[in-house]
C-alpha cells in the first residue's frame, strides 16, 4: 500500500524525465554545422574581398550534378574552366532536416548575389 501512495511522485518524476529528455537536442548535423555561416554571411562583402584577392573562383552546389547559381547550364563549363569554382559544403542532393533546407535554400540565394559579382570580372 506504501507503494500506491508514492506513485504519484514517481509519475511526476517520470514525466519530468521524460520531457527533459525529448526537449534536448542530440548531436547537430554536420551538414548543418557546415552551412551555418551562411547566417551571418554578406555576399556583396564577400565577393568584393574576393575579387580584391584576385580569386574569380564562382560558387557552386553539389547536388547529383554541380549547379552554379546565375550561370545557364550551357555555359557552365566555359565558366569552370575560365574562373574556376569553390564547392559550398554542407549541401547534397539530400535534405536532411528543415534546418538543413532552410540554409541549403540560402547557400543557393548567397551564390546567385556573390556570383552576379564575380562573374563581371572572369567572363569565359
Amino acid at each position: 500500500m506504501r507503494l500506491f501512495r508514492n506513485y504519484p511522485v514517481i509519475i511526476v518524476v517520470s514525466c519530468l524525465l521524460l520531457a527533459s529528455c525529448a526537449s534536448s537536442s542530440g548531436p547537430i548535423d554536420p551538414y548543418v554545422q557546415k552551412l551555418q555561416w551562411l547566417d551571418a554571411a554578406d555576399p556583396q562583402a564577400d565577393a568584393q574581398q574576393a575579387v580584391k584577392k584576385q580569386d574569380y573562383r564562382l560558387l557552386g552546389i553539389a547536388g547529383r550534378t554541380v549547379n552554379i547559381p546565375g550561370i545557364s547550364k550551357e555555359q557552365t563549363l566555359d565558366y569552370e574552366e575560365t574562373c574556376g569554382v569553390q564547392l559550398i559544403e554542407g549541401i547534397s542532393d539530400v535534405v536532411r532536416s528543415n534546418e538543413h533546407l532552410r540554409l541549403m535554400q540560402k547557400a543557393r540565394s548567397y551564390a546567385l548575389k556573390y556570383n552576379a559579382i564575380i562573374k563581371t570580372h572572369c567572363q569565359p
